[in-house]
């Protein structure tokens, strides 16, 4: 009995190891984590004002609309090393509000997933449906749902993973 409860234990240990190697290792890997859902962000570039980071361009969340809701992905770091990933959703036409939030949460769970080494639980997929601020604990980091208005009609929503 006591030898179950040992091996047991000792795959529990081994899985949860196994989620810290997903996270991304290099700052090529972080830049380059979403090029699948079409949000690649770049090369990693030091500024004149010492910030650090990769920023993809802002994609539209329907390709024949192009003035309408937008979607980005931006990664900042300090001397070479990843330490924030951001997704930033701008919601500009309501009527498309909720293909937007539906974008967001498929781009935030691959990228907690990726960067974190967890997908985010229910409760924040809800939250950005909602629009509704949120932060929790997800695997090795913290993911944080924010909420701007920009006027009545304009938000942005921003998942910040550290």
């Amino acid at each position: 009995m006591m030898l179950r409860v040992a091996l047991g234990l000792i795959g529990v240990w081994c899985s949860l190891n196994c989620f810290a190697d997903l996270r991304p290792q290099s700052v090529v890997q972080i830049c380059t984590v979403l090029n699948d859902t079409q949000l690649r962000a770049g090369e990693w570039t030091i500024h004149q004002d010492g910030q650090e980071g990769c920023t993809s361009g802002s994609r539209p969340i329907k390709p024949d609309s192009l003035d309408g809701n937008k979607i980005s992905f931006a990664v900042e770091g300090a001397e070479g090393a990843p330490n924030r990933v951001k997704l930033i959703l701008n919601v500009i036409l309501r009527s498309d509000e909720d293909a937007a939030k539906r974008e967001l949460i498929r781009a935030t769970k691959r990228l907690s997933v990726r960067a974190l080494g967890l997908s985010i639980p229910h409760t924040f997929d809800e939250a950005i449906m909602k629009g509704a601020p949120i932060g929790l604990d997800v695997g090795s980091g913290r993911a944080i749902l924010t909420r701007t208005v920009i006027n009545k009609q304009t938000y942005v929503l921003s998942v910040v993973m550290e």
